[in-house]
C-alpha cells in the first residue's frame, strides 16, 4: 500500500510538473504574440529593403507600407512595382510599361497584407523561442493551396526579419535587410 501511495504521489508530482511547463509555454506564447502586436501596432509607416529568394533567383527591392497600403519595388534583375491595397492590388512593370490590376485575397500577397493589418492573423499560431530570435509559423490555405509561412523576428529590439513561404511552387523568402 505504501508503495503504491509513492507511485500516485511521484504522477501527481510529474503531472503538476507538466501542467506548470504548458502553462509556461502558453504564457511565452501570450507574450510574443502581444509584443508582434505592439510592434505592428507602433509601425504604421514601415520601409525597407529585401533580399527575395526563389528557387535559385534572387531579387532585391524596397518595401513600404502606409496608411492600409503596401508598395512593392522590384529594382533588379527586373523593375516591377506592385501596390497593394485590402481588396485590390496592381501590378506595373517599369521595363514593359505594363500594368496589370488584380483582386490580393487570391494571391501570396493577401499574406503580407494580412499580417500587417489582420489583428486576428497571430491567432491559434505556435511561437518558437531561439536563441536571438522567435518566429512562428501558420498554414493558410489559398484557392485550394497550402502556404507555410514562417515569420521570423530579431528578439532584441524586436525587429521583422524574414518571411518564408513554402508551397507547391517551392520556398520563397524574404530577408528584411533594414
Amino acid at each position: 500500500l505504501k508503495n503504491k501511495n509513492i507511485i500516485y504521489t511521484y504522477i501527481i508530482f510529474i503531472f503538476l510538473i507538466l501542467v506548470c511547463f504548458l502553462t509556461k509555454a502558453e504564457e511565452e506564447n501570450n507574450n510574443y504574440r502581444l509584443k508582434i502586436l505592439e510592434y505592428l501596432s507602433n509601425n504604421k509607416e514601415f520601409a525597407s529593403s529585401f533580399i527575395q529568394y526563389n528557387d535559385g533567383s534572387v531579387q532585391e527591392g524596397e518595401f513600404y507600407l502606409k496608411k492600409n497600403r503596401m508598395r512593392i519595388e522590384y529594382s533588379t534583375p527586373v523593375k516591377i512595382v506592385f501596390v497593394i491595397k485590402d481588396s485590390n492590388a496592381m501590378y506595373y512593370n517599369l521595363d514593359l510599361k505594363e500594368v496589370e490590376y488584380f483582386n490580393p485575397k487570391n494571391t501570396v500577397a493577401k499574406i503580407f497584407f494580412d499580417f500587417f493589418y489582420d489583428k486576428k492573423f497571430l491567432e491559434g499560431v505556435e511561437f518558437n523561442d531561439e536563441n536571438n530570435s522567435f518566429n512562428f509559423v501558420k498554414k493558410i490555405k489559398i484557392n485550394d493551396e497550402i502556404n507555410n509561412i514562417k515569420i521570423i523576428f530579431e528578439k532584441s529590439p524586436i525587429k521583422l526579419r524574414k518571411i518564408e513561404i513554402s508551397n507547391s511552387e517551392g520556398l520563397t523568402s524574404f530577408a528584411i535587410i533594414n
